[in-house]
């Protein structure tokens, strides 16, 4: 699953919240309630809907089954519906009724509307822009039903962080603000979150200040 990379990281002159921050706050921009489907569900809708016309007419059950929410005929399907409507409000998918269907259509995750506010329609970045490939592990091992907003949060940043052959990293806080937007403690709630479920190891690495002359440690993830 390709996600564009100013969907997870904004540009170092950009302190306007990148879409995943938006997605993981609530329209007022404070706390995080529901965050964390709305985030799961966008990233499976690309997944899913991989091949032109990059649109599905597939029932709120089936993206319930696929997220493994509880009870995916009723309360999951609830869930997915008011998810996919708070995606629409966003700007984010349309949602269009023929006849006793609903077909979503997708637009572009980093940037749903251009600068005169009109739709941006979804296309693979494929050899047009940066992006981050989430691995279907995130489905098949039960990521996607299991994490939190905080915890699919810094999945993506963990892996924006990261390459095949430099899977190791460290969080520089001040650097992380400015690229990433995260909160501290979205920051610290998602990293122990993954460390927890096996996605993230953590290791303890010593440095020395010369200038204080004091010890200092910082967690390495892989």
């Amino acid at each position: 699953c390709p996600i564009r990379r100013a969907f997870v990281e904004r540009a170092f002159d950009d302190d306007r919240p990148t879409p995943l921050m938006s997605l993981l706050r609530t329209r007022e921009s404070v706390g995080g309630k529901g965050g964390g489907l709305r985030i799961t569900l966008l990233m499976t809708l690309i997944w899913v809907n991989a091949r032109p016309p990059y649109s599905s007419g597939r029932v709120a059950a089936y993206w319930a089954e696929l997220l493994d929410r509880e009870n995916p005929r009723e309360e999951g399907a609830r869930a997915i519906r008011d998810a996919l409507h708070e995606l629409q409000q966003r700007g984010f998918v349309d949602l269009n009724n023929v006849g006793p269907k609903t077909y979503i259509e997708l637009r572009n995750e980093a940037l749903p509307v251009d600068d005169d506010g009109d739709p941006v329609p979804y296309v693979p970045p494929y050899g047009q822009q940066p992006y981050i490939s989430i691995p279907r592990a995130f489905w098949v091992d039960g990521l996607a039903g299991k994490l939190s907003g905080a915890g699919v949060a810094m999945y993506l940043c963990a892996l924006a962080l990261t390459r095949a052959e430099k899977p190791e990293f460290f969080i520089a806080a001040a650097h992380f603000e400015e690229r990433y937007g995260i909160s501290r403690s979205s920051r610290k709630r998602g990293l122990a979150e993954l460390t927890s479920l096996g996605v993230l190891s953590v290791r303890t690495k010593e440095t020395m200040d010369w200038t204080t002359a004091r010890k200092l440690r910082r967690n390495i993830y892989r």
